[in-house]
């Protein structure tokens, strides 16, 4: 399949946009998430207990949920565009979706879970 430069400035223009924009709210994230981590910790060491007492704060769960959130969209995002550029195959474009679709899928569901287990620990 060829592609012409109206074919990929039409599907790739959103998805150039949505990596850029994805990449400010990660960096935010990861600068919220280190400051959470690293500066409140006030120099005690990250250990279990430590997590823990922070996880039971509603702010907690969804820092790390919206985290979770973005760095898939954003590395899946990212390993579409270059699978996309040097595939031509019709067929092969379809696996490659498929198995990024289902990987995101289960990292979702397994980092979903994670923080959903560590809240109810905290709670019960």
């Amino acid at each position: 399949m060829n592609k012409d430069f109206k074919q990929t400035s039409r599907s790739g223009s959103l998805a150039w946009l949505l990596q850029r924009i994805s990449a400010v709210i990660l960096f935010i994230l990861l600068m919220l998430h280190f400051v959470t981590y690293h500066f409140l910790g006030k120099g005690k060491p990250v250990n279990y207990h430590w997590v823990m007492s922070k996880v039971g704060n509603w702010w907690f769960p969804l820092l790390q949920f919206m985290f979770l959130i973005t760095a898939l969209y954003h590395g899946l995002n990212g390993l579409w565009s270059v699978l996309e550029d040097y595939t031509t195959s019709k067929t092969w474009r379809l696996v490659w979706y498929s198995l990024l679709l289902t990987v995101g899928v289960v990292l979702l569901f397994v980092g979903t879970l994670t923080i959903i287990k560590l809240y109810t620990l905290k709670i019960a």
